[in-house]
């Protein structure tokens, strides 16, 4: 009887035993499972893009208790060089944004994770962004980031110059040759009114004269400099005859997005390039009337700028499956819906109709930007020729690009001059 209520009382401690230890086990994984984890999220922007940044992190961290986001916020202006000393110093935020121009130096410093394991895990549908945004951030076959603001960069039309002068809309199909037409008609040293002016000081806002006749800054592999070609400077030259004639304003070389802005909503220019952020403050000016446009084109039609910026996961990030949560969030459904809400950015999401009723505001201008953003990502967009050394390549020639336009050098001149400089940049950031 002993022996069998002993038998009895081991089997219940052992029992007890097993079910403890699994207690404990359970325990700690539901321990692990509420452990709260914090990532950091770098972005730039102004106080306005503060507010929706900081509207969708709460949004973020209503429906994922578990983790919490710290933003890093800079202005764009010192945003580049303070992530890329983080990086250094081995402090990178978990999730960060990145301008495109920089986006190959990340990616060949090897500071960004590749996202196709992430990808395929969660079944994230990639093609919800447009082909020239995947493109961007695709390396070597592989998914590198998720696209952010991608949007071209328009030629707007102010429609209270034009009605004043009494010149004609273009097509969508319009050419150099028009365009050219149409600043002459405008006589602005006459008229007090000019027909166009441009940021001086950023090369992208001269790749649609560049593009035109089928020219580029690079060869196709990007590894050549191209713009010692008629095709290429051709149309800068027209452009730079232009301002000779006075048909541009004089500062429009030292102009700045908030010159140009005002300049057009005063009526002292006609036609400008401009971001989705560009016309964004112009539709804050009372009285503004303008349509957006794709920029003019000759031998080939598609010769509007057309980017993203790129949400990236640093390589070091410790905690990654929380990163890619978040960025699952910021750009999905969810993050572009708040993003439009707010006007932001324009919808860029090919899976959701309704983000473009969303993002207009009913007899507000520019009236027609949903058609314009759906030609320009269809037929009119052109790739920028992104590498490694990018902006660098951009801030040598800048120089030498205003320099042509004010007359000193003439483009084939300016852009043969310089084709050693740009070369050994392309060739020194191949190494």
């Amino acid at each position: 009887m002993k022996k069998t209520l002993s038998l009895l009382l081991m089997a219940i401690l052992s029992f007890a035993m097993v079910f403890a230890s699994g207690q404990s086990e359970q325990d700690s994984a539901e321990d692990s499972k509420n452990e709260v984890v914090t990532i950091k999220y770098a972005f730039w922007g102004n106080p306005d893009a503060i507010g929706v940044e900081q509207d969708i992190i709460e949004a973020f961290e209503a429906s994922h208790p578990n983790i919490k986001v710290e933003p890093v916020v800079s202005g764009y202006n010192d945003y580049n060089s303070k992530i890329m000393t983080m990086i250094a110093g081995g402090m990178a935020p978990d999730v960060m944004r990145i301008d495109s121009y920089n986006f190959s130096d990340f990616t060949a410093l090897n500071a960004v994770e590749n996202l196709d394991p992430y990808i395929e895990k969660s079944n994230f549908d990639i093609n919800i962004y447009p082909n020239a945004a995947i493109e961007e951030i695709t390396v070597d076959g592989s998914v590198y980031a998720l696209p952010w603001a991608t949007a071209p960069l328009y030629m707007i039309l102010n429609l209270n110059a034009f009605e004043k002068a009494g010149i004609e809309l273009p097509s969508y199909d319009w050419t150099m040759d028009e365009f050219f037409e149409i600043v002459e008609a405008f006589d602005g040293s006459n008229s007090g009114c000019y027909g166009y002016a441009t940021q001086c000081d950023q090369l992208s806002s001269f790749f649609p004269f560049i593009w035109a006749d089928g020219g580029n800054l690079l060869t196709e592999d990007l590894n050549t400099y191209a713009l010692d070609n008629p095709n290429a400077y051709t149309q800068v030259q027209r452009l730079a005859d232009q301002y000779k004639k006075g048909n541009l304003p004089k500062d429009t070389i030292t102009a700045d997005p908030d010159t140009l802005t005002r300049w057009f909503t005063n009526n002292t220019i006609a036609m400008r390039s401009a971001s989705s952020m560009d016309i964004l403050s112009i539709q804050n000016v009372e009285g503004s009337r303008f349509e957006a446009y794709p920029m003019p084109g000759s031998v080939v039609k598609n010769t509007t700028v057309y980017k993203s910026n790129e949400i990236c996961m640093a390589k070091n990030s410790k905690n990654k499956d929380a990163a890619w949560e978040f960025m699952k969030f910021l750009r999905g459904n969810s993050g572009e819906t708040l993003y439009v809400q707010a006007r932001r950015t324009p919808p860029m999401l090919l899976n959701d109709d309704t983000l473009w009723d969303q993002f207009l505001t009913p007899g507000k201008y520019p009236q027609n930007i949903q058609e314009a953003a759906t030609k320009i990502a269809t037929i009119y967009g052109h790739k920028l020729p992104l590498r490694k050394g990018y902006a660098e390549i951009g801030t040598t020639l800048t120089p030498t690009i205003q320099s042509i336009i004010i007359g000193n050098v003439s483009a084939e001149e300016g852009f043969s001059s310089i084709a050693d400089k740009v070369q050994a940049v392309i060739d020194r950031n191949n190494k």
